[in-house]
């Protein structure tokens, strides 16, 4: 199944890194590995994920310390956010319609 990143989660991605990177670099290396890792797998088991719990159609993958947004559209694995779990989670409904 192929992976594609919504815009907030690329931006994420890269903001992580470079806050990381500000601190320890090897961490922001080994966080990236992780979620690559994450998303590889997702990739082979799409249904990994819980269903999410408000949203129908979404699921939530919970990868260390991150948590991953998707949803699976056909032979696509659509991931709409990732966040860190100390961070509130973003309010999905008001951006389905930008996504969708």
């Amino acid at each position: 199944m192929r992976v594609k990143l919504s815009k907030n989660a690329s931006l994420f991605l890269r903001s992580e890194q470079h806050y990381l990177e500000q601190f320890n670099p090897r961490a922001a290396d080994a966080v990236l590995r992780q979620l690559r890792t994450a998303l590889r797998m997702l990739a082979d088991y799409p249904e990994a994920g819980s269903p999410h719990a408000t949203l129908e159609g979404r699921r939530r993958f919970v990868s260390g310390d991150y948590v991953l947004d998707y949803r699976i559209r056909g032979k696509v694995l659509e991931v709409s956010h990732i966040r860190h779990g100390r961070q509130l989670p973003p309010d999905l409904d008001a951006e389905e319609g930008a996504e969708g």
